[in-house]
């Protein structure tokens, strides 16, 4: 591993193998001491990861035990998260709802987004730029950056229908930034989407989020069948 994104590619190693069914439904994880054997790491990079790990709800740190596998649902995910029905829901499903929802929300907002809005877009752009070593915190800053702009549509309907998939975009957050070259993919796609906005060009806003929604499901799928030959 690099020096930097240390606790984040652990984060990010320790998601990819749980998914992927590495370690069971309640499995402990290995201690502090080999996982810093094994990546070369700190003690206290190492129990970053966890901390960051317990606050998705992935993984429940006993005291004087050691780190749990939470509870997963079929997709082997934190149930926590995720809706009762998410077995029948497939990534591609997650990504053509956020289709429909955000691409309509990006035209109505560059109608009606406001120079506030923009100033938002903005600065949560930034924030995304400075938080790439805290994968919780880019997270945070991505997720309030497509919120702003379906607040900016003004359309009720497509306000709560996007709340209504809010766990679904935590699925396609995690499970789909594995790899640290996506995150500033997916800071670019960002970049254009608010370019866009500020020219109040309809059609290069629809392209850019269509864009970034088609490359996030190709990574997906890319790392699904690294998983699946792994």
């Amino acid at each position: 591993m690099n020096k930097e994104l240390l606790h984040t590619k652990l984060v990010r190693e320790l998601i990819a193998q749980i998914a992927s069914g590495s370690f069971a439904d309640g499995a402990r994880l290995p201690a502090e001491r080999k996982l810093c054997r094994q990546y070369n790491l700190s003690r206290g990079t190492v129990r970053q990861a966890f901390y960051d790990l317990e606050k998705l709800g992935i993984i429940k740190i006993k005291a004087g035990s050691g780190a749990y596998v939470q509870k997963v649902s079929q997709k082997k995910l934190p149930t926590n998260f995720l809706p009762q029905d998410f077995a029948s829901v497939s990534f591609s499903d997650i990504i053509y709802a956020r289709k429909a929802i955000e691409t309509a929300a990006i035209t109505l907002a560059c109608e009606r987004i406001d120079s506030q809005q923009l100033l938002q877009l903005e600065n949560l752009i930034e924030k995304m730029e400075h938080s790439k070593e805290n994968l919780l915190d880019f997270f945070k800053f991505d997720m309030e950056f497509h919120q702003v702009i379906i607040h900016a549509s003004g359309n009720m309907p497509l306000i709560t229908a996007f709340g209504s998939i809010a766990e679904y975009h935590k699925y396609s957050q995690v499970f789909s930034s594995i790899h640290e070259d996506e995150v500033d993919f997916a800071v670019s796609y960002h970049k254009k989407m608010l370019s866009a906005l500020r020219d109040r060009d309809i059609k290069n806003a629809a392209k850019a989020i269509n864009r970034h929604l088609e490359h996030t499901e190709q990574i997906s799928k890319i790392t699904k069948q690294k998983d699946i030959s792994a």
